[in-house]
């Protein structure tokens, strides 16, 4: 779908999964934030009436794999939540993995915060 790399919609989303994954305690406070507000929105007449008409549409599905891709399923709907689990699950995986650093390297090379070009 966005096979072209100067596709706007397929950068924007790649830059959005990029700041989720660079920055992940600000992804997950923004993320309950999000939640908490969708909740409140659904209590309302209108939040009732969007909820009907989307359970179990299409465009919800759709939505719902994308969403999915794009945060890698880090994001916990738990206001305990600082640094999602998923997030540090890596993290030791990655550290406990042999060739470790060149995975480092790779990352760090990549990386537009350490000058590649990510």
């Amino acid at each position: 779908m966005f096979r072209d790399p100067e596709d706007p919609l397929g950068m924007a989303l790649r830059r959005l999964q990029q700041a989720i994954l660079l920055h992940p305690v600000a992804a997950q406070a923004l993320f309950l934030a999000f939640v908490q507000e969708g909740r409140a929105f659904a209590r309302t007449e209108e939040g009732i009436y969007w909820q009907t008409r989307l359970d179990g549409s299409e465009l919800m599905t759709r939505s719902r794999v994308l969403w999915d891709a794009l945060t890698v399923r880090a994001l916990e709907d738990n206001p305990d939540t600082v640094l999602p689990t998923a997030v540090l699950e890596a993290f030791v995986k990655a550290a406990s993995e042999a060739g470790m650093e060149r995975l480092a390297e790779a990352l760090f090379l990549g990386s537009p915060l350490f000058g590649g070009e990510g």
